[in-house]
């Protein structure tokens, strides 16, 4: 019999929005054992709208298709390795958001929507926090396949990730591991508006965003462990 992955997800019509910030501020907002890692000669911090179209524990479907934004950072633990932290998470499923303590993801409270439409762009994605208009994505992926990031390169930084750091009771250091196939990146046309760094009182950009859109991949998730272990 294949063995189950813990924790399995399915995401969809991917957005990613990834904005340059000065490296010393952002240090400020991570944990002081994490490394700030650079690309391009900047520190970045990344948005992502996706879709989740599914979420399984076990090979036991969970929740129902969902929307969701997730924000994080590019960090190196404090032996070199390279993972990510997250900031904020914000979803239309109240499943995941009560799973967020497990997965150590700060579900906070925003309203999260999805429209497509007709016209320049195929769809709409915005995400309202506290009242305020935090990030609106308007995007149309090419015609163009997606392919997988060349080794070395920017999107590669941004997208083949496996690990995620976070703190767990007491500030215990712990560290998961997320499993995927290499993320295949299309080309898109794209706006992006709004102050979601500033909303969450995070540093703010020193250049323009960029923008990766990705048909979709599977995540799988495994728990979550004291650092020492890993």
């Amino acid at each position: 019999m294949a063995s189950r992955k813990p924790l399995t997800v399915r995401v969809e019509d991917v957005c990613f929005c990834h904005w340059p910030v000065d490296p010393d501020e952002l240090a400020r907002a991570i944990p002081c054992w994490l490394t700030v890692e650079r690309a391009a000669d900047d520190a970045w911090i990344t948005a992502i709208h996706h879709t989740v179209a599914g979420v399984s524990a076990f090979g036991v479907d969970l929740g129902n298709p969902a929307q969701s934004v997730t924000v994080r950072t590019y960090v190196r633990g404090p032996d070199g390795q390279r993972g990510l932290y997250f900031f904020a998470a914000f979803t239309t499923d109240p499943i995941a958001s009560a799973a967020g303590p497990l997965l150590r993801l700060d579900y906070r409270d925003g309203r999260v929507a999805r429209r497509d439409a007709d016209g320049d762009y195929r769809t709409e994605r915005a995400l309202d926090v506290d009242g305020r208009r935090a990030l609106t994505v308007r995007y149309t992926p090419g015609d163009e396949p997606a392919t997988t990031a060349p080794p070395d390169s920017l999107p590669a930084f941004f997208v083949e990730r496996f690990r995620v750091f976070g703190e767990g009771p007491l500030g215990a250091r712990v560290v998961g591991h997320v499993g995927h196939d290499p993320w295949e990146l299309g080309p898109v046309e794209s706006a992006v508006d709004g102050d979601l760094l500033s909303v969450l009182g995070l540093p703010e950009p020193v250049g323009d965003p960029l923008v990766h859109y990705s048909p979709g991949n599977e995540l799988g998730v495994a728990p979550f462990r004291p650092l020492w272990l890993d």
